[in-house]
């Protein structure tokens, strides 16, 4: 059985990769190269799948070819043009796939990574291959492999699965005596056993701070009590009448181990031996967490319909045979029928506008995002998003437009670079869901019978849709401009009030903080609430821009009829191309987010009959928030203004 790491970011594309080899594989998912390395220290792994995102990509790539340069790499791709796939290929890659990927595609491209000529393949592998012409062993590996196949059965009960594991031992290896180890309580505790009494499996606890645990948990590879140092492990392991313990891991730590006592034949155990407890040790680790997986899943099985059923957006899920499979509460209200109606009819039933969008995005095999259509039937016009899900058909979640006398767009509104902005990020929020629930659905066939798999199904697609669900609201949300209720508002104040939210973030990244506020305390007509959020959103842009550290100056004046407030910072700037972009929506260089923080404080400051600008963007950046004053200052204020809260510096305190 193959071991392949994943490592991936985000959350459903690791899920659905793991998902999909878990039959064929034991497999590993990680959120960073250091983990994937730090696990590969003590499993060696036969394969990598490694997603193409930000902080992965072509780079971690590099990392896995330095640390493990015969190692085969796949590389899971966001987009599928021929300059990016040919860039990984040279980086080392064996072979690539693309989002959203088929059950059968990824298949196919891990075989072709591993169907590498036999000089190329490591040491490890040829010793093993070697080692397998022994009869004996062969019988082995075949007694443990049937043991680990029925291991998926019993997901639903951690206890039997303990037990099967002692069994696995006992029929593999022939000893007199084996246990599991499991933690309970930040102790461990014996499982499962065979052969050791009812007063040592009752009665023995072993801690993480001293002895066999301890030793497992420094280094977690298979010990044998004939070598190691540790005086409290020897006599843990000699209280278990244990010979070799094998650490089971999830979750990336040591949760227990599997022991084994002297060898039946008395010759001690073979490199061939060892091998094999290790592979059942990171197979029973691999169904033990799963099972503590489910366990937490099964009170949960009928979350996703609950969650359907609460979203504001309607979901309707149109099957292969153009027939409406499912239709939450929501869907019913905005379409104003019901899904006893609707349920297992045709999709022209929801209307030939829905049924138009349903069916391209079946026939395309592609997303449709922001499609707005006329519900005739109630009036309204309907936004609408489409997702494939494979042989399943179409997910449609769409919600009802305000309505509003828009005027028609120009020319100039049709060539803004906006809407480009806008669909790529739309289709990078979206897409990393797809993956999740397009993988699953595919495996849904296969799968169905596995109550652990109808779980981990539920959560994944379940959570995925809310993904989704979010950006649909945040571009709802960007569609509704701010009502401001305004009043008289102290500026110091409510800036004041902004940075200390940012205190923790800012100690953790080494940002160091200067302010130089107004000793005038100027006051201006304000929302509180929208202008906290207007500054709120460029101080977390350059606290984004900053992880490393550096500074960060704010500072208000009262200039003439208005008040400004400057924001600095010692970033790396912003391109003169890419200057008169910034307050674009949707534009972003960074690969996250909505790209929408910079466009909602400039319209939230022009609501204020004020502006926010960008007035440098070279060695850093200053934004200046413009808002007219309420009224003239009172220079009786200064004496009660504290000056240690001011924060007053002088200007040679900040340089870039």
């Amino acid at each position: 059985m193959r071991v392949v790491v994943v490592v991936a970011e985000d959350l459903g594309v690791r899920e659905a990769l793991a998902a999909s080899l878990r039959e064929s594989s034991v497999v590993f998912a990680e959120h960073t190269v250091e983990d994937a390395l730090r696990r590969m220290i003590t499993i060696p792994a036969d394969l990598i799948l490694v997603d193409d995102t930000p902080k992965l990509g072509v780079d971690a790539l590099a990392k896995f070819k330095e640390h493990a340069p015969d190692l085969p790499v796949v590389a899971v791709l966001s987009r599928g043009d021929t300059e990016t796939h040919a860039s990984y290929i040279v980086a080392g890659a064996r072979a690539c796939i693309t989002k959203p990927f088929s059950f059968d595609d990824l298949n196919r491209a891990v075989n072709d990574a591993l169907a590498v000529p036999t000089e190329l393949i490591q040491p490890r592998h040829v010793v093993e291959s070697a080692s397998l012409h022994n009869p004996a062993t062969i019988d082995r590996h075949q007694t443990a492999l049937r043991w680990i196949s029925r291991a998926n059965a019993m997901l639903d009960d951690p206890e039997r699965l303990a037990y099967l594991f002692v069994d696995a031992m006992a029929d593999v290896f022939g000893v007199a005596r084996c246990a599991v180890l499991l933690e309970d309580s930040g102790n461990v505790r014996v499982a499962a056993s065979s052969g050791l009494s009812h007063v040592v499996t009752d009665s023995l606890r072993l801690s993480f701070t001293a002895g066999l645990m301890r030793s497992l948990e420094a280094a977690p590879v298979l010990i044998d009590r004939a070598t190691i140092a540790d005086s409290g492990a020897i006599r843990e392991m000699a209280l278990l009448g244990a010979r070799l313990a094998a650490p089971l891991m999830w979750g990336g730590n040591v949760a227990g181990a599997l022991v084994l006592s002297e060898s039946p034949s008395g010759r001690g155990y073979s490199a061939e031996d060892r091998e094999l407890l290790a592979l059942l040790a990171r197979s029973a680790g691999v169904a033990l967490e799963n099972a503590n997986r489910y366990r937490h899943m099964s009170h949960r099985q009928d979350q996703l319909q609950s969650i359907l059923g609460r979203l504001i957006s309607g979901v309707v899920v149109v099957g292969r045979d153009r027939t409406v499979t499912m239709m939450n509460e929501s869907a019913e209200k905005i379409l104003v029928l019901r899904s006893e109606d609707i349920v297992g009819q045709s999709v022209q039933r929801l209307g030939s506008a829905f049924a138009d969008v349903a069916l391209r995005a079946m026939t395309e095999n592609r997303a449709l995002v922001r499609q707005e259509v006329r519900d005739v039937a109630t009036g309204s016009t309907v936004g609408i998003s489409a997702a494939p899900v494979a042989e399943h058909g179409v997910a449609l979640i769409f919600a009802r437009l305000p309505q509003r006398d828009a005027p028609q767009p120009s020319e100039d509104m049709l060539g803004s670079p906006y809407w480009e902005f806008l669909s790529a990020r739309v289709a990078q929020e979206v897409k990393n869901p797809l993956v999740a629930i397009n993988t699953f659905a595919q495996l849904l066939p296969r799968k169905y019978e596995s109550p652990d798999f109808r779980t981990q199904f539920s959560e994944v697609v379940q959570k995925e849709v809310a993904r989704i669900n979010r950006v649909v609201e945040t571009l709802y949300d960007f569609a509704r401009p701010p009502r401001l209720t305004r009043q008289r508002s102290r500026v110091n104040e409510i800036v004041t009030n902004v940075l200390s939210t940012f205190e923790e973030k800012f100690r953790e990244t080494n940002i160091v903080l200067m302010t130089d506020f107004d000793m005038s305390n100027p006051t201006a007509e304000l929302d509180p609430l929208y202008f906290a959020q207007a500054l709120h959103n460029v101080l977390q842009n350059a606290y984004e821009v900053m992880p490393g550290g550096g500074k960060l100056k704010v500072a208000t004046r009262a200039q003439g009829t208005n008040c400004e407030v400057t924001v600095s910072d010692t970033g790396p700037g912003i391109d003169s191309d890419n200057a008169p972009l910034v307050f674009l929506p949707f534009f972003s260089t960074r690969e996250t987010g909505m790209g929408l923080g910079l466009s909602v404080a400039q319209r939230i400051m022009r609501q204020h009959e004020g502006d926010l600008r960008l007035v440098s963007s070279q060695a850093g950046s200053t934004f200046v928030f413009t808002v007219p004053l309420g009224g003239p200052t009172k220079t009786t204020e200064l004496h009660a203004i504290d000056h240690a809260t001011a924060g007053i510096v002088n200007e040679d305190r900040f340089s870039r």
